[in-house]
Formats: C-alpha cells, sequence, structure tokens
C-alpha cells in the first residue's frame, strides 16, 4: 500500500473543506460545508460556509456534534440548489480534508446523486499526513490542532471552523505558521445564527 504524501502537489491552489452530516451512512446527506480556499502558496484567499435541507431527520448523534437542529436545517435550501455555487468555489482544486475519506464520500455523494462530476482535481488527507509527521500521537482534528497551539470556540463541530482548523494543519505541514483565525470577512461567508 502507498504512504499518503506529506505536502501538497506544489504550485496549485487548494480547497480545505469539512461536512456535517445527517449521519455516517452512505444514505445520509450532507447539511453543512465550510471550506477554505488557499492560493498555490497555501495563503487564504476566501471562504464558503453553507447549510442545506437535507430531506431527512439527522441522527441525534450527529445533532449533538453539530448542534444544527432539524427545524432549522429544513428552512435552508437543499443542496441542489448550491451544487453549481459550490463547483465554482472549488474550481477543479486539490481537495483536501482532515478524514478525507469521510468528507469525500459525503460532498462526493450530493455531487453523484446529481449525476455532476466532483468538482476537485487530486486529494489530500490531512489526517494521513499527520499521523506519518507525528507517529504514535493522536490525529483527530481536535488533538492534532492543538498540537499547533489552536483549538474550537466552542465544543459544537461547525464546518467552517474545522475546515479552517484543517487549512491551518496543512500548512503546519508545510512549515507555515497559522492563519489568524478569521471565520468572518472573507467572500461567500453564508451562514447566520443557528437557531435551535
Amino acid at each position: 500500500m502507498q504512504e499518503p504524501p506529506r505536502r501538497v502537489t506544489p504550485g496549485r491552489p487548494v480547497i480545505v473543506f469539512d461536512t456535517e452530516t445527517t449521519g455516517c451512512t452512505r444514505e445520509d446527506r450532507v447539511v453543512s460545508l465550510g471550506a477554505v480556499r488557499l492560493d498555490a502558496a497555501l495563503e487564504p484567499e476566501a471562504t464558503l460556509h453553507l447549510v442545506f435541507a437535507p430531506g431527512m431527520r439527522c441522527h441525534f448523534g450527529a445533532f449533538r456534534v453539530h448542534g444544527l437542529s432539524d427545524a432549522y436545517l429544513a428552512k435552508q435550501a437543499p443542496f441542489p440548489a448550491h451544487a453549481a455555487e459550490v463547483a465554482a468555489f472549488f474550481g477543479g482544486a486539490v481537495g483536501c480534508a482532515h478524514n478525507l475519506s469521510f468528507d469525500r464520500r459525503m460532498l462526493g455523494g450530493e455531487f453523484d446523486r446529481l449525476d455532476l462530476p466532483r468538482p476537485w482535481e487530486g486529494e489530500f488527507c490531512t489526517m494521513l499526513a499527520w499521523r506519518r509527521h507525528r507517529p504514535g500521537e493522536r490525529a483527530g482534528l481536535a488533538h492534532a490542532s492543538a498540537s499547533c497551539g489552536l483549538s474550537r470556540e466552542t465544543a459544537l463541530h461547525g464546518a467552517l471552523e474545522d475546515a479552517w482548523l484543517a487549512a491551518n494543519l496543512l500548512r503546519a505541514l508545510h512549515g507555515m505558521e497559522p492563519a489568524p483565525m478569521r471565520l468572518h470577512g472573507f467572500t461567500n461567508d453564508r451562514v447566520g445564527e443557528m437557531a435551535a
């Protein structure tokens, strides 16, 4: 089995993304997408944060992770209404996530259901790279981020915040300092208060 790379392909932009979902099965749906676009030098350029009506209820365990209630989600547009916007944001860049196998399956599944190609070219998993970089240490996003002096603002998982943490892990893997934690102020920030 080929070892995962420690660094992304040089000279290409990267979209670091995270999904929150109704659950963990193949039938589950994405309820929130957070993405950070990094330029070829891994400097942040823009963010995208969207919430979707999944057309099904969230498993209780998933709700406990992300805190997005079924009532709140039902008021949002479904993923197909934003598919073109998501595809344009990714724009064929390298797709990167912490635990890429999960986020690739979940977000990729949304495009598969629409018979659309997945909008990234090339992939990189910060979790696998972190395991190679720090063998024997815990590689979950919270623990790896703590090694870089970063943490979530609350106990809840937010897709954009987790994408930002993963983007900073990617920078750390390339010997770079964390970028300032600015979750707002970039383009395309679409999420308001998450009323329960």
